[in-house]
C-alpha cells in the first residue's frame, strides 16, 4: 500500500520539471552496457536530456546523474553529514521514504579538482532507479565546483544492491560483485578533435570503493576518503598523423601500475590496449574506462581536466 501510494505520488509528477535547454551533445560508454547504459536523461522526472544513466535496462529510462543522485546525496549530506540516509524528500519527491546511505569527498590531482559521491541504495522503489552501489566522480572547476550541467563530465562504477535487507550503516557498496561495472558520461563531447601538442590531462581513477561484506575495506578506500588512481595523460592529435595517441599511466598505492596506450581518432574518441574513452569542452576535459586488467574487480573509470 505504502509503494502504491509513492508510486502514485510521483507519476502525479510527471512533466512538472522546469523546462530546460538540452546539453548539447551526450555521449559516454560502460564496460558491460545490458548493466549501466549511458544516454540523455529523460527518467520521468529526473531528466533534461542531460547526462544520464540507466540500470538493468530499466524501463524508466536514463536518470540525470546530476539532478537525481548527486543532487539528492549532497541536500542529504549538507543537512545531515556524511553516512546520512537520502530520503525522497532530500531528492526533491513529496515522500520521506529512506532511499540510500549517501558520502562524498573532493579531490584533487595537480591543480584539477574533482567531486566523489558514492550512493548505497537501502530501499528500492518502483518507481526509482536501482542505484544499487554507485560512485560519481565529478572533473571540477579551480574552486572544487563541479562542471555545471551543459558541461559536466562524470565518470565512477556500480554494482548491484546486496543481497538481503540492506542495513541503515554500512560503507558495503557490493563492489566485490562479478557485476561491477565502470562507466563515463559527459554533456558536451567533442565532435571533430582538435589538434592536441603534448596536452597534459590531470586524472584520477576509481576502483572498488567502500567494504566488502565482512567489512574490510577494498582497494579503492571509503567513500569518505577514497583510495585513488592518479597521474598525468598526455594528448598528441593532428589530423592525418599516424602517431595520434593518448598515453601516460595512473598509479596507486597498493595496486598495480595501469599504462594507457591509446589511440585518439577524428571524432573525438580514444580507444586501444584496454582503455577507451572521450573528449570533452573542447578538449578541456576526458574521460574513459581501463578494462584492460581481466575481470571487473579490476576495471578502472577515469576522468580529468587539461592542465596545460
Amino acid at each position: 500500500m505504502k509503494k502504491s501510494m509513492i508510486t502514485l505520488s510521483v507519476m502525479a509528477l510527471l512533466g512538472s520539471s522546469a523546462a530546460m535547454a538540452a546539453s548539447p551533445n551526450v555521449q559516454g560508454d560502460s564496460s558491460n552496457t545490458s548493466k549501466v547504459a549511458v544516454g540523455q536523461s529523460n527518467h520521468a522526472y529526473f531528466n533534461g536530456e542531460n547526462s544520464g544513466l540507466k540500470f538493468n535496462n530499466s524501463p524508466l529510462g536514463f536518470i540525470d546523474v546530476r539532478k537525481g543522485p548527486v543532487n539528492g546525496s549532497n541536500t542529504a549530506i549538507a543537512s545531515k553529514g556524511q553516512g546520512a540516509v537520502m530520503t525522497g524528500t532530500d531528492a526533491g519527491l513529496p515522500f520521506a521514504v529512506d532511499i540510500a546511505q549517501v558520502w562524498n569527498a573532493p579531490a584533487t590531482e595537480g591543480a584539477s579538482k574533482f567531486m566523489i559521491n558514492s550512493i548505497r541504495q537501502i530501499t528500492q522503489l518502483p518507481i526509482a532507479p536501482q542505484f544499487g552501489g554507485l560512485v560519481i566522480g565529478q572533473v571540477a572547476d579551480a574552486s572544487g565546483t563541479p562542471l555545471a550541467i551543459g558541461s559536466g563530465v562524470y565518470f565512477g562504477e556500480w554494482a548491484p544492491r546486496a543481497a538481503g535487507t540492506p542495513p541503515t550503516n554500512s560503507t558495503n557498496l557490493n563492489m566485490a560483485s562479478s557485476d561491477r561495472t565502470v562507466w563515463y558520461v559527459g554533456d558536451n563531447a567533442v565532435t571533430a578533435t582538435p589538434n592536441l601538442a603534448s596536452v597534459n590531462y590531470n586524472v584520477i581513477g576509481i576502483n572498488q570503493t567502500g567494504t566488502d561484506a565482512s567489512g574490510n575495506v577494498l582497494a579503492g578506500g571509503l567513500p569518505t576518503s577514497p583510495n585513488l588512481y592518479r597521474g598525468t595523460l598526455t594528448a598528441n592529435y593532428n589530423n592525418g598523423s599516424v602517431t595520434n595517441a593518448l598515453t601516460g599511466s595512473l598509479t596507486r598505492t597498493g595496486s598495480a601500475t595501469i599504462n594507457i596506450s591509446a589511440t585518439i581518432d577524428s571524432t573525438g574518441q580514444f580507444s586501444g590496449n584496454g582503455a577507451k574513452g572521450r573528449f570533452y569542452n573542447n578538449a578541456n576535459a576526458l574521460a574513459g574506462i581501463y578494462t584492460g586488467g581481466g575481470t571487473a574487480a579490476s576495471h578502472v573509470a577515469f576522468g580529468g581536466s587539461r592542465s596545460n
